[in-house]
């Protein structure tokens, strides 16, 4: 009942009569001014939520009537919390500190232990120096609270990076007295985000390094809320510089997103918190049922409660996109892979307009050699080709590739530019060939044959046997020791190095860029399943839940016909393959297992392969 008058009253600034109240309340009729005033005067009186005001016989919201103040005539309370550990619960709270300012001063504090219901973790009690021992005579949290809460009243909270102490506040006033924390809480690390654009840190350390407040007491309740009053007197400065001095405006401020536009979200709360703290995909709608977006996440509670707060990471189309949603609905999956994929395919089918076709996908590259083609190029590709290309990779990233294609490019002296050619010793060839980097056969300065020299070196530089390109960099990196060029011999020397780690991943993982065909079996989350992914040239063709070693027989037979059928009417997803090759690249064969498809023969799959197929299920699904 007081909750519905709260939300009215926070809703209607002016405030309201209480017969206006009564109606909330019970059916209107009743017009009986002294029952009215005094019931809702019975009701009201003691909840430090509302105050009434003699002088217009109306009543207001407590946080309303205190948005109209001074920022300089109003009492602040700091507040740091010490906790036992990163679980939000009340038994958690082992120290609260409370330090009441006015006006630029401290005039009042509080401060005490509390006996935690849970145990001290260990990392907690190296930071902070508190444990078990200095606990053992500290009131309950029962005791502590009641008396914490009677020292702040209904005044306004500061904290930094306030979200921590709120959701610890709110959990503890909830399992003590029923209800959310009600106090306005304002956030000193919000508030340094608009108030101190010279620094990217905002944390406690760097703020106090920056108005050169000492670090006192540091990780301690008692000695934090000290510094994070003297870091609000130093932003309250500022904030008389831009001409803030009401709370309102102090509030609005905090409240600012990036864009300079108010923060708001009108995505239900009680909608994120019900969520399960486990890898799948989530759907934005706005209020008109319209899909907006989609979204994978390693726990969908922790990623989409991400989007309800004001953070400085938004970039100005996330924050378009968290000013429209109004609903979600969630697909859980059993792993971040599946999520992944399950991420493209819904991209690629249902096309939401907050997502930008290709940007979901890993960041990934493979270095090719163009075929059908008497002089081959080296290029950079995001995605695995027809499978009769060589392909070094996978790659890390766009500059892994762009580095790696100038240094091979210049050792073996292959051609990048675009295009066919058509040698004619009239051409005149660009700076590759100038500064020895290129053959130059666009200019007919070397001949097909003596080209695919060039190439068969390149290729057996990336093979699994001895590299000439290793040898051929240790030659340049001795010459340049033997000229006392030492500013080239370290570039090569970071060559090199490059090199071996490229080369190492290529022992690995080659096979994937050279056959392009695999079948990846893959535990999920829930236990006794399998995941099963085959990517046939290139191409996520055939994905299945495995729950027994029997059924890699059905899979083989719908894996068939991939290879039976033209490699140009396979289906188009290489988004699939792009995250497969990508958690490969990353994790290796740690969650699972790759094992190489062999090409089936005339008469269908060799049994050996499929054999090997379903003792790997076997031996995944008793691990």
């Amino acid at each position: 009942m007081r909750d519905k008058l709260h939300t009215y009253l926070g809703e209607h600034p002016e405030g309201a009569g209480p017969q206006e109240l009564l109606d909330l309340i019970f059916a209107p009729g009743s017009r009986d001014a002294e029952f009215a005033t005094r019931f809702v005067h019975t009701l009201l009186a003691e909840d430090p939520r509302f105050t009434w005001s003699e002088s217009d016989g109306r009543w207001r919201s407590t946080r309303q009537n205190q948005s109209a103040q001074q920022i300089d005539a109003t009492d602040f309370v700091v507040v740091d919390l010490e906790t036992a550990g990163t679980v939000v619960h009340p038994g958690s709270i082992i120290e609260i500190a409370a330090l009441r300012i006015h006006g630029g001063k401290s005039i009042d504090r509080f401060h005490t232990l509390v006996q935690s219901t849970i145990p001290v973790a260990p990392f907690v009690a190296r930071l902070t120096g508190i444990d078990a021992a200095m606990l053992a005579d500290a009131p309950p949290i029962a005791d502590a609270w009641r008396e914490f809460r009677a020292f702040i009243g209904v005044d306004i909270v500061l904290a930094h990076n306030a979200a921590f102490e709120a959701s610890f506040l709110d959990a503890t006033a909830l399992g003590l007295e029923g209800t959310n924390f009600s106090n306005p809480i304002i956030c000193t690390f919000k508030l340094a985000r608009q108030l101190v654009p010279e620094s990217s840190k905002r944390g406690l350390d760097a703020l106090a390094g920056i108005f050169g407040i000492p670090l006192v007491h540091r990780h301690r309740a008692y000695g934090d809320v000290a510094i994070t009053a003297e870091i609000f007197f130093h932003l309250r400065e500022r904030l008389r510089e831009r001409g803030v001095d009401q709370l309102a405006e102090l509030v609005a401020l905090q409240n600012q997103a990036s864009d300079g536009l108010p923060f708001e979200c009108p995505l239900p709360r009680s909608k994120v918190d019900c969520l399960p703290a486990e890898p799948g995909i989530y759907r934005f709608f706005d209020e008109t049922g319209r899909l907006l977006y989609v979204g994978k996440a390693k726990s969908l509670r922790q990623r989409v409660s991400s989007y309800m707060s004001n953070s400085g990471d938004h970039s100005g189309k996330t924050l378009e996109l968290i000013r429209r949603v109004h609903d979600l609905r969630i697909e859980a999956t059993g792993s971040e892979l599946e999520a992944a994929l399950a991420e493209a395919s819904a991209i690629r089918r249902e096309r939401p307009p907050y997502n930008r076709l290709g940007k979901h996908l890993p960041r990934i590259a493979f270095l090719k050699l163009t075929s059908n083609d008497p002089f081959p190029r080296l290029m950079i590709t995001r995605r695995l080709g027809s499978g009769r290309a060589p392909c070094l990779g996978p790659l890390r990233s766009r500059p892994e590739a762009v580095r790696l294609l100038a240094l091979m490019a210049r050792v073996f002296r292959l051609r990048t530019c675009i295009g066919r050619l058509h040698p004619d010793p009239a051409f005149t060839p660009c700076l590759q060939a100038d500064i020895e980097a290129c053959t130059a056969p666009c200019a007919a300065r070397v001949d097909e044959a003596a080209y695919a020299q060039q190439v068969e070196e390149f290729l057996t530089a990336i093979g699994p046997g001895p590299s000439n390109l290793r040898r051929e960099l240790s030659r340049r990196h001795q010459q340049a020791e033997a000229e006392n060029d030492f500013e080239r011999a370290a570039s090569v020397a970071s060559d090199i190095e490059f090199v071996e780690r490229i080369l190492r991943r290529q022992r690995k993982l080659g096979w994937i860029g050279a056959g392009q065909s695999f079948l990846m079996l893959h535990p999920l989350h829930d236990g006794g399943v399998i995941a099963a992914y085959a990517v046939v040239f290139g191409r996520l063709v055939v994905q299945r839940r495995i729950v027994d070693e029997s059924e890699m027989d059905a899979f083989a037979e719908a894996l068939l016909p991939c290879f039976l059928t033209p490699r140009a009417a396979l289906p188009e997803d290489v988004d699939g393959a792009v995250i497969l090759t990508a958690w490969l690249r990353d994790r290796g064969e740690r969650d699972g297992a790759v094992l190489a498809l062999v090409t089936p023969g005339e008469t269908g799959w060799e049994t050996a392969q499929v054999e090997q197929w379903r003792s790997t299920v076997g031996a995944l699904l008793v691990r």
